[in-house]
């Protein structure tokens, strides 16, 4: 896991204080989301995750990586060159985080969960999916997926 860290890009959280940020939407947007990610990396590091917890933060990981490139663009030559990216590199971070600290060594690889109830196997990708794209009419969309 420290290999990966290694290739990981870094991004500055907060911007030295003579840096001019520009006032844009993804220049905002990212430095938000920058910081809200980094405070979950802190979190993260003082927490002990089960395996239905990191199966949960797997999940939100896919969710956030999903939603991300809606609200931040990689827009090159520009301060915030690669901001899609280091939101995502802080996704990664979070992840890579909280494997290290599941008491379940079984679980950090594995991303295919059987589902007690549906009787079938699902994965983050698959949750997610079904979550968003949610087409069958209910009103209840954010109904709660368990796992057994």
């Amino acid at each position: 896991m420290d290999v990966e860290r290694m290739f990981i890009e870094n991004i500055q959280v907060y911007p030295h204080a003579f840096d001019e940020l520009e006032f844009n939407r993804n220049s905002v947007i990212s430095g938000i989301l920058c910081v809200a990610l980094s405070g979950l990396v802190e979190c993260v590091r003082s927490s002990v995750f089960s395996s239905l917890g990191l199966r949960q933060m797997k999940v939100d990981a896919v969710l956030l990586r999903y939603l991300v490139p809606h609200y931040v663009k990689d827009v090159y030559g520009t301060p915030e060159a690669n901001a899609c990216t280091g939101v995502c590199n802080a996704i990664d971070d979070v992840m890579l985080n909280a494997e290290q600290r599941c008491v379940d060594p079984e679980v950090i690889g594995d991303d295919e969960y059987y589902d007690a109830e549906k009787d079938e196997i699902v994965t983050p990708f698959l949750l997610v999916q079904q979550f968003l794209f949610n087409d069958d009419g209910d009103q209840n969309v954010m109904e709660r997926i368990s796992f057994s």
